[in-house]
This record gives structure tokens, sequence and C-alpha cells, in this order.
């Protein structure tokens, strides 16, 4: 399928180049060819799965200053009891508990 055709054109031309000890590009070689891969495909596949998680968990774990102030709020208050979430959990240990707004 030519571009006209609507095929997708992918641009290789960005580069990495590394200096590493030999022993640890025999060590990849063989991790690679055990995986039935080049060593720029196993290389290029770890780097990105590696660069996916920390991206996601740096996402995950930024939180705006609002949602800081949240959190903060959250633990320093007093804990209070939540009828209806102590019933399901008594429910779930098989003792059956009358709510108390209903007394």
């Amino acid at each position: 399928m030519s571009p006209a055709e609507g095929a997708r054109t992918v641009d290789r031309s960005a580069r990495l180049n590394m200096r590493l000890a030999p022993e640890s590009l025999d060590t990849i070689r063989q991790a690679a060819a055990a995986q039935g891969q080049d060593v720029t495909s196993f290389v290029l596949g770890a780097a990105m799965e590696q660069a996916r998680d920390v991206l996601l968990k740096d996402k995950v774990m930024r939180l705006s200053p609002e949602g800081m102030a949240q959190i903060e709020a959250a633990l320093d208050a007093e804990p209070r009891a939540v009828p209806e979430l102590a019933a399901l959990i008594q429910e779930a240990k098989g003792v059956r508990v009358t709510d108390p707004a209903r007394r």
C-alpha cells in the first residue's frame, strides 16, 4: 500500500548512540536472541516500556496544589464513622447490624 493509498509512513531518522561495556553488550545480544529480536528492537522495546512506566507513575503521582491541600485536610480531619460502610463491613463478616439512623 503506497502513501497515496493511506499507508502510514514512519520517519526513522532519529538516532541514539551509547557506549557500554562489552559484557553489557553481550548480555543484551543474548537476551535479544532469546526473544527472537535484533538488538535495536530489543533495546528500543525495553527502553519504551520503562519510559512509559516512568511517565505513567509521574502523571499519577503529580498532584496540583489544590489536590495536595485536599489530601492534607483529609489526613488532618477527625475520623468519622460512616454507618452504611460499617453495616456493609459487618454484613460481609456475616453479622447483621441495624442502621443507627433508623432506630
